[in-house]
């Protein structure tokens, strides 16, 4: 018995693909019909939960911290979703953005709440059924 003594030399591929793959590629792919991307509305919600949950501790005095928080980081994240993912010009952008953090900055959880997951259910949910449908019907090519 013979051993082959040579070996190959495996080289790593170290780029960085530049959009994410699999079943999360749907929350940044932008649609024609789309209002928002649906990451658009997940960062609404998340910052909602994330900011208005815990009021009641303070007894409602960080009340007005929060909201302004909420408008800037709402409005931040949402433009640079927008440009960058979305393919929105900047006016338009910019309007979305300011809704965006309108609604982050309400001091009721709710309204975020209910803003994000309309958006997702607008725009991501339908994206997410027709993927699947076309992965599981057509198969992947590729």
């Amino acid at each position: 018995m013979s051993k082959d003594t040579r070996q190959a030399v495996l080289r790593l591929d170290n780029s960085v693909p530049d959009r994410v793959s699999g079943w999360f590629d749907w929350l940044l792919d932008p649609l024609p019909r789309r209002l928002m991307l649906p990451a658009t509305g997940l960062w609404i919600m998340g910052l909602d939960w994330l900011l208005f949950s815990e009021d009641a501790a303070s007894f409602g005095l960080s009340i007005p911290f929060t909201c302004v928080v909420g408008l800037l980081a709402g409005s931040i994240g949402t433009y640079h979703l927008q440009t960058r993912y979305g393919l929105d010009s900047r006016p338009v952008a910019l309007i979305k953005a300011l809704l965006a953090g309108i609604l982050v900055g309400i001091p009721f959880p709710l309204a975020g709440t209910l803003a994000g997951t309309w958006i997702l259910a607008n725009s991501g949910i339908a994206g997410l059924k027709s993927r699947f449908l076309r992965d599981r019907l057509f198969g992947r090519r590729g």
